[in-house]
């Protein structure tokens, strides 16, 4: 099911009827819009033997998609950090072969912006050489981390969020959880994090952690949010197997820090609009502003830098 994205799935669906499928597009936006499940279903529609204008996700080829069982169908993800360009091989070798049963072989780079240079150099090969019926369908909430050549050989069709209240309808099966209204809210326009929260229950409660621990950074002064940075770290560390920097960078801490910067983020943009709201507020719009580019660009830098991690919370609380 596609929650919101009309527009672009209404391009989609226009694109796929009218036979004119480029090799290449890049899906943009923000964590969480639901991009990759775009991605996947207008793959679905390529290839559907029921040939109408919505997959039906009945037939053999809508099913194994689905279930990433399909000879044709590739999903590229990072390994921890990065893509690496072992896995751009295995895409060159899999867009080798003949289709064996679809219409289309497709191939799925979810977060590409997290292709190392080598991956990138190796994928601009494949964009420059398109091999008979296929598409490359690039998933990034941060293209401009893509080599330029690359962005210019895909098709680039942009996600935005989504009004709330349309989440709330298309998502009413989960009206039983008790944290509905909190799911709803803190998903922040982003349909698929809305059901990644529901149906991950400590990843909701860690979103929960994650926020109450924003907020106390920002009303604490330099002293507190230091201290609290400092404890923070010392639990990553403790709940690493090994404690040591190689072993953060590598291990799933480095998810966990990842996921704290995002929630930051979240807790940015809700208290912004809640200032813009009402007019003021305890903090200045152009201060929130200010924070929200910091903590974004930090996120950017943890993913595509070797920065230091605690330095990075400690430079993300000093200016709050």
């Amino acid at each position: 099911m596609i929650v919101g994205h009309k527009q672009q799935w209404n391009f989609l669906r226009k694109m796929a009827a009218g036979g004119h499928v480029p090799h290449a597009l890049l899906f943009s936006g923000i964590e969480g819009l639901g991009k990759r499940k775009v991605a996947q279903e207008f793959i679905k529609i390529l290839n559907c033997t029921e040939s109408g204008r919505e997959p039906c996700g009945q037939c053999f080829s809508c099913l194994n998609i689905e279930n990433r069982r399909h000879l044709d169908f590739l999903v590229i993800e990072p390994v921890i950090r990065e893509i690496q360009i072992e896995q751009i091989r295995d895409l060159q070798k899999f867009l080798s072969y003949s289709n064996q049963i679809a219409q289309f072989k497709a191939v799925i780079i979810d977060n590409a912006h997290r292709l190392n240079q080598e991956a990138q150099s190796c994928l601009l090969k494949c964009l420059e050489e398109p091999q008979g019926k296929a598409i490359i369908i690039l998933v990034s909430s941060h293209p401009e981390a893509l080599f330029a050549t690359i962005v210019s050989r895909c098709g680039e069709i942009k996600f935005y969020p989504t009004a709330v209240q349309d989440i709330a309808n298309a998502l009413s099966t989960y009206q039983n959880n008790p944290y509905f209204q909190e799911i709803i809210a803190w998903s922040d326009g982003r349909p698929g994090l809305a059901i990644r929260f529901f149906e991950d229950k400590a990843l909701f409660e860690q979103c929960l952690s994650d926020l109450k621990l924003a907020e106390h950074l920002l009303k604490g002064d330099l002293a507190e949010r230091l201290m609290l940075v400092k404890d923070y770290w010392s639990l990553l560390a403790k709940n690493d197997k090994e404690s040591n920097e190689d072993e953060i960078e590598k291990g799933e801490v480095f998810q966990t820090l990842y996921q704290f910067l995002e929630n930051f983020t979240v807790f940015l943009r809700g208290l912004l609009k809640k200032t813009i709201a009402a007019g003021g507020g305890d903090w200045p719009v152009s201060k929130l502003v200010e924070n929200l580019k910091k903590a974004e660009d930090l996120k950017f830098l943890l993913l595509n830098s070797n920065i230091n991690k605690r330095l990075l919370l400690e430079n993300l609380v000093l200016n709050l």
